[in-house]
């Protein structure tokens, strides 16, 4: 029995994983939550509520504590509030648990029964105990060796300390003993909230998802600001793009809103100039972060996210990475500026997103010109803008901008979106 269990091995398979036994709760650790200093209460509360956010569907009462988060559920409903709990940024890792009695009989029969339980004949054994309560009378290696004497005597079991097969694992606490199951990995990170609120640029391609899933991590709350080609948003709704956002949000338990915008004001703006096919591109991307920035402007968002990273293609080298950010005054964020493509690849496919990234869309920037500028010149791009009516075509896109809510709208989202002013065409 390994100690520690995957978060891909923490799925539809977890009953089969996770060692058979009568276990009575999930704990829940953190890590990066525990360098925030005075901080640290607000941050191991929002993990609570994001969690329970999470667990919502799921008879599951969840307590936090100064040190660990612990989530009861019925026992029929354990695994699932395990394998969500799983996927809450901000847990670094969890195991069930089994809580005792403060006492070294009641620890020492629980040892034997889970021996009994996970063991083939002659299996191997550790007991391993942590004092976090270091007014419990016994000490650690003490409890360690009357433990596990018990064990040798009750099952004749051998002991190897070293890379046992089956590891007998207690904390002890100040209001009770926990036997400790196998760790599950979580995925890190700051819980969803507590970073601010931002917009992803989303474009349903293998990048942006995965920038989304790493900013999110970073505890930002992000809407997703979507730019499609088609005359009327209503094809978006059977594609990927609503499934690839669900596919992010619905583990943290919050809804996004989706502010699709339509492409074709643009295009009709380059039909009014000739504009170099090769700066088709760069000015789509600047003409995009405008409208976004006029949309997080109204919405309370504080900065912009792609999914850039460096010299991956043509549109993403210094040159013109630095000629899409000039016209933003918000920040630009780039979660994934120096990943490869094989990273990110391996990326999407860890957190389920790979698969509908390759789905057929209608990309818009498919239809501009296919071999941009690798380098392009300001000057010469906001030459070609003043002869574009960059305005008219911006205005008309918001004009005819609609707003999905993903997800449904839930209490802990709600609390956490500010500064909606403008409520544009607003459909579920």
């Amino acid at each position: 029995m390994t100690e520690e269990l995957s978060l891909a091995a923490c799925g539809a398979d977890a009953e089969k994983v996770l060692p058979p036994f009568p276990w009575d709760a999930v704990v829940a650790h953190y890590e990066e939550i525990g360098l925030k200093g005075q901080n640290r209460p607000i941050f191991v509360r929002a993990l609570g509520r994001n969690l329970a956010q999470a667990l919502q569907h799921i008879p599951a009462r969840v307590r936090t504590h100064w040190d660990r988060i612990v989530i009861s559920a019925p026992s029929e409903s354990l695994v699932a509030a395990l394998v969500k709990a799983s996927r809450v940024f901000g847990v670094a890792y969890l195991a069930p648990i089994r809580l005792l009695k403060r006492n070294v009989e009641e620890m020492t029969a629980v040892a034997v029964e889970y021996y009994r339980a996970l063991a083939s004949q002659g299996a191997s054994f550790a007991i391993r105990v942590r004092r976090v309560d270091k007014s419990f009378p016994a000490t650690s290696q003490e409890l360690e060796r009357t433990i596990g004497a018990a064990v040798v005597r009750e099952t004749s079991a051998p002991v190897r300390l070293d890379s046992p097969e089956i590891l007998i694992h207690f904390r002890v606490y100040e209001d009770s003993v926990y036997l400790v199951g196998p760790r599950v990995e979580g995925p890190g990170g700051l819980p969803v909230g507590t970073a601010g609120k931002v917009l992803t640029l989303f474009s349903g391609g293998i990048d942006s998802p995965v920038a989304a899933w790493f900013i999110m991590r970073r505890g930002c709350l992000t809407d997703f600001i979507h730019f499609h080609g088609f005359p009327d948003p209503e094809p978006v709704r059977g594609s990927k793009i609503l499934r690839l956002i669900e596919a992010l949000t619905h583990p943290q338990g919050f809804s996004a809103r989706l502010f699709l915008v339509p492409y074709y004001p643009f295009q009709l703006a380059l039909f009014s100039a000739a504009i170099p096919p090769q700066l088709e591109l760069p000015l789509f991307r600047r003409f995009m972060v405008r409208v976004a920035q006029r949309v997080a402007d109204d919405y309370g968002h504080q900065a912009l996210v792609t999914g850039d990273n460096l010299g991956q293609a043509a549109s993403q080298t210094l040159e013109n990475l630095t000629v899409t950010e000039e016209v933003s005054d918000l920040p630009l964020l780039r979660p994934l500026l120096t990943f490869n493509k094989a990273e990110i690849i391996a990326w999407a496919q860890r957190i389920g997103t790979y698969d509908l990234s390759l789905e057929k869309y209608k990309d818009c920037c498919s239809i501009l010109a296919s071999h941009p500028e690798t380098k392009a010149n300001l000057r010469a791009v906001e030459a070609a803008e003043s002869h574009l009516p960059l305005d008219k075509a911006a205005a008309q896109c918001l004009s005819e901008m609609v707003i999905w809510t993903i997800g449904g709208k839930e209490e802990g989202a709600d609390a956490l979106r500010r500064g909606a002013t403008q409520p544009a065409r607003e459909e579920p």
